[in-house]
């Protein structure tokens, strides 16, 4: 197996437009929800404040500057020729096309280049790549998805290194509507986990990984990582469009064979990083997951009250956060949560630990079941 590791993160998050500023206001326990009238209805969502103005759509902006600071990071020049990219999405261009509809867009002469995979092809032209080049639409596993197809580029050889990440922005009248209409937007904000939870929050932004081999990151003298992408498993329930399996047999299964890939058992997991939207059947289900599965209570996190549901993009943005508590050995909040509706180790404050391997789980709309595992380098 080839070492594959992470050595950039680019974020922008309702609570934080870079990667340290979204961490730290995690670590302080705040959250970017607010209620707010939008399209003549009062709902709570997580909005990506003070953007620069532009002409741009919002998820090109999003995956744009979050490439950008991953590039940075990772001590790269933004000319990255035989650099794959994966870059998924859930509802890519929805915004765009609502406002086309509605005949207040500047694209109506140019819809092309907002098909889904445009999203990725605009990276592609960024960094001026001809490597492969992917769009993984997964539903809200969509970001675990392009992490996992990432990885495989590596580990075939097909190249060295590779941007691995996920974009939304659809906090839009038609997803709003869709999500009122399956009675999953919460009233007054995310409580994931807890006995008050009441829905989702919609949120948006991106997340961005340098995914490189030890043997690329050598040559070139780049010796800082935030951890090591080990495996991922990836099933589906084939049960409802929606609903997940209450039975999480198929979840269950790339639990298992996520962990079976890394040679690691379950009681080598030290941090799980939950889906954990705050919606009653979604909760009830991972969490007796991770009860039948994890009896030496792992430290349990859940950062969706922080940053809201950014559908597609929320796997990369935990995925980030999961690889930070790697690097620097701290537990971020389960912020949002009140009165825990589930026994289960979920981490009330931030607090420093010893953690070698995490977890990072996605669920997503059509039975969708993604994990990752990451452990320290």
């Amino acid at each position: 197996m080839i070492k594959v590791l992470v050595s950039g993160i680019g974020m922008v998050t309702a609570i934080g437009q870079d990667r340290e500023t979204s961490w730290a206001n995690l670590l302080s326990g705040k959250s970017g929800i607010e209620l707010a009238e939008i399209y003549g209805m009062r709902v709570p969502i997580a909005r990506v404040n003070n953007l620069s103005s532009s002409s741009q759509p919002r998820v090109e902006r999003f995956i744009q500057q979050a490439v950008q600071e991953a590039i940075d990071d990772a001590n790269l020049s933004i000319l990255l020729p035989n650099c794959g990219v994966v870059i998924g999405s859930s509802r890519a261009y929805q915004q765009e096309w609502e406002k086309i509809l509605e005949n207040r867009g500047d694209h109506q002469g140019n819809w092309l280049n907002l098909l889904p995979s445009s999203l990725s092809s605009s990276v592609a032209a960024l960094i001026q790549t001809q490597q492969t080049v992917l769009a993984p639409m997964a539903a809200c596993a969509s970001a675990n998805w392009s992490i996992a197809q990432a990885y495989e580029l590596l580990q075939t050889g097909e190249c060295e290194m590779s941007i691995a990440g996920a974009v939304d922005a659809a906090i839009t009248p038609l997803s709003i509507a869709g999500f009122r209409r399956l009675g999953s937007i919460a009233k007054t904000g995310a409580y994931p986990f807890s006995r008050e939870r009441e829905g989702l929050v919609l949120g948006e932004g991106a997340a961005v990984l340098i995914l490189e081999t030890e043997a690329s990151m050598q040559r070139r003298g780049h010796h800082r990582s935030y951890g090591q992408v080990l495996s991922f498993g990836l099933t589906n329930d084939a049960y409802h469009p929606t609903t997940p399996d209450p039975n999480h047999e198929q979840a269950a299964i790339a639990v298992r064979s996520c962990l079976e890939r890394a040679g690691l058992s379950t009681q080598d997991v030290d941090l799980i990083n939950t889906h954990g939207t705050a919606t009653m059947l979604n909760d009830a289900t991972e969490a007796a997951l991770i009860e039948q599965l994890f009896p030496h209570r792992p430290a349990i996190g859940a950062t969706k009250g922080a940053t809201g549901h950014a559908l597609g993009a929320t796997g990369s943005i935990e995925a980030a956060f999961c690889l930070m508590s790697l690097q620097r050995q701290i537990l971020p909040p389960c912020v949002g949560m009140r009165s825990p509706a589930f026994d289960l180790n979920f981490i009330k404050q931030t607090q420093t630990a010893k953690i070698s391997t995490a977890l990072s789980f996605s669920f997503g709309f059509g039975g969708q079941n993604a994990v990752i595992a990451f452990a320290r380098s």
